[in-house]
């Protein structure tokens, strides 16, 4: 569906909000981030003894080599962004953007919501679902009133999809 991965020149389309994600967490790296790996390492550095003769040194070579890798694969991310709006078509069907309020069919549990994000902003905990994922896959192009089935480790799981709108509109307040 979407191409991934830090090799991938393809774009990746985001959501205004995970660009603005990224753009924040880049910045805290390249900033205080590098400060703090540069601070480390040159604490670690001690009396000219070889990174081989100094753990510490080495953890810290390690940690600066990390934080340089994270970096540069958030800059390829954003260089590769491609902000999209608007996460509903002209025929209310989900797309990237979108929020959509589901309730499982087949279970009494309550209304769950997500929104459908790129793979680079996917955090279940915080309501922010891929689109790659085996949900946020199967909701793509779905309108309200549809039901999809999704596979689960412990079987099929019915959802209805009960609302879908623009993730940056609120929804309809019921008359």
């Amino acid at each position: 569906m979407y191409a991934s991965g830090a090799l991938s020149r393809q774009s990746v389309p985001v959501t205004h909000e995970g660009h603005r994600l990224m753009r924040e967490l880049l910045d805290e790296l390249t900033g205080p981030g590098r400060a703090e790996a540069t601070a480390r390492l040159r604490d670690a550095r001690g009396d000219g003894d070889s990174p081989a003769d100094n753990p510490e040194l080495m953890d810290a070579l390690e940690e600066q080599m990390r934080l340089e890798r994270r970096i540069a694969e958030l800059e390829s991310r954003l260089a590769r962004a491609e902000v999209v709006s608007g996460g509903v078509d002209a025929q209310g069907r989900a797309a990237l953007g979108a929020r959509v309020r589901l309730r499982r069919v087949d279970a009494a549990a309550p209304q769950i919501e997500y929104e459908l994000v790129s793979s680079v902003e996917g955090d279940p905990s915080r309501g922010m679902l891929s689109v790659e994922s085996p949900i946020g896959g199967a909701l793509l192009g779905r309108v309200a009133g549809e039901t999809v089935e999704v596979d689960a480790p412990g079987g099929a799981i019915r959802f209805e999809v009960v609302a879908v709108e623009d993730a940056a509109v609120p929804y309809a307040e019921a008359a």
